[in-house]
């Protein structure tokens, strides 16, 4: 039996704030711990069945924030995902498959790279860009070796250390040990977020466990007051629901439209930014024109050029939470070898063990409220003589009906993104 490549991806986010813990977690957090064990064991296979992509690998080739939100978005009402988590440790694992192997072409063309190198040097770029915002937005890397498995190949751990900065542990994958050391490292690296990742050891066919943490704690360039928070009715999916509601009136954001969407960007105080899209008609779902539009148009509106206005903002604080298998939606997109107990080629992570990817799970959560979530916001008014100034109107940007949002970094990585459509589910 081949033997068993664990992703646990842990992201965290605070005011602003996404949680994600690894290992098969269905629902909510809390029964994360319980579900892990259960669901960590492998039967034994002897054949494996790829789903049929829903894209080419051209189409996926730098629209893989897209597909990733229009998949996770057809199964629930409000989502949150984290496509950076989501790309560090597909990187990790394409670093650990053969050269030039179909395993190692499937994780490579989700974000269209051209090589391995291409891959190798723009993770280790993400690395130094990710970690030096002063404390305002952090991931990390570590991977857990089961003492049963006899080395981990030295090119590859140097890579992971070299690029990745991953921490590397031995470790009796089945011991209680194992639990209480892994739980502290991701309590430590959330902040607290996520005190404990697994309630029980792993499977005894556990071999390696890889873990991504990001976390994300910022606050808004421009507060919204508290005082100025009050109930307004939200049109959502599941009817009028009364939600609190932030204000801000007459400030400078940069506003833009595509051709179905109308966005904001609020900034944060790092450089950071939400960026919150509506459908330009209001009897419009923002869900529909998701899932209705190209990858291509739908990357289109989530870069369409903003210029600065005057805004009215109104916009609900709102939680959310998310989580799931990112299994599926991988091989909708193109990657099945990497799961084939019989087929993925992964030999240069390990020799001697024929390792496979048995699960890669995500959940996130987010929490956005008057204090914020960061970014560089210019404020300009400009005086002249001559003919009669007139002002343009603010322009009324009301969140109450479903929308959608993304946070990016300063260096423009997209750190979420999520749809909220309802609020009292």
């Amino acid at each position: 039996m081949k033997k068993v490549l664990a992703m646990l991806l842990s992201t965290s986010m605070l005011t602003g704030c996404g949680l994600f813990t690894g290992k098969i977690p269905e629902e909510k957090l809390e029964t994360i711990e319980s579900e892990v064990n259960t669901q960590m064991e492998i039967p034994e296979v002897t054949e494996f069945t790829p789903i049929e992509a829903v894209y080419t690998s051209e189409e996926i080739s730098g629209n893989f924030n897209a597909a990733f939100i229009k998949e996770a978005l057809k199964n629930e009402d409000n989502v949150i995902v984290s496509p950076l988590s989501a790309k560090m440790v597909v990187n990790i694992a394409a670093m650990g498959a053969d050269e030039n192997s179909v395993t190692q072409q499937e994780l490579l063309s989700l974000f269209g790279y051209g090589s391995v190198n291409e891959m190798k040097d723009e993770s280790k770029n993400l690395m130094d860009k990710l970690n030096r915002e002063n404390g305002t937005l952090t991931t990390n890397n570590s991977y857990w070796k089961s003492d049963k498995l006899a080395e981990i190949n030295k090119d590859y751990a140097e890579q992971l250390e070299s690029m990745f900065r991953a921490e590397s542990y031995n470790a009796d994958l089945t011991s209680a040990d194992f639990v209480n050391d892994i739980n502290s490292w991701v309590d430590k690296n959330t902040n607290g977020l996520i005190p404990k990742l697994l309630s029980e050891p792993l499977d005894s066919e556990a071999r390696l466990v890889l873990v991504n943490t990001l976390y994300f704690n910022n606050k808004w360039m421009y507060k919204f007051k508290s005082y100025a928070t009050r109930d307004n009715e939200f049109y959502g999916n599941n009817g009028i629901e009364t939600v609190p509601t932030m204000h801000q009136y007459e400030i400078y954001l940069d506003y833009g439209e595509g051709s179905k969407l109308k966005s904001v960007t609020m900034p944060y105080t790092d450089g950071s930014v939400m960026n919150i899209y509506l459908p330009k008609d209001e009897d419009a779902n923002i869900a529909d024109i998701i899932l209705e539009m190209s990858l291509d148009k739908l990357t289109e509106e989530l870069v369409t050029k903003r210029t600065e206005k005057m805004v009215n903002i109104a916009m609900p604080k709102f939680e959310c939470d998310y989580s799931g298998s990112l299994k599926e939606m991988l091989q909708l997109l193109g990657v099945n070898k990497a799961f084939d107990p019989l087929g993925a080629e992964f030999n240069a992570t390990a020799e001697g063990e024929q390792l496979y990817i048995s699960k890669i799970i995500q959940a996130a959560k987010i929490r956005c409220d008057e204090e914020g979530t960061e970014a560089a916001a210019v404020t300009m008014a400009e005086d002249g003589v001559g003919a009669m100034l007139v002002e343009e109107p603010p322009i009324e940007f009301i969140v109450d009906r479903p929308f959608m949002y993304e946070i990016k970094s300063p260096s423009g990585e997209t750190l979420f993104m999520g749809v909220i459509q309802n609020f009292n589910d």
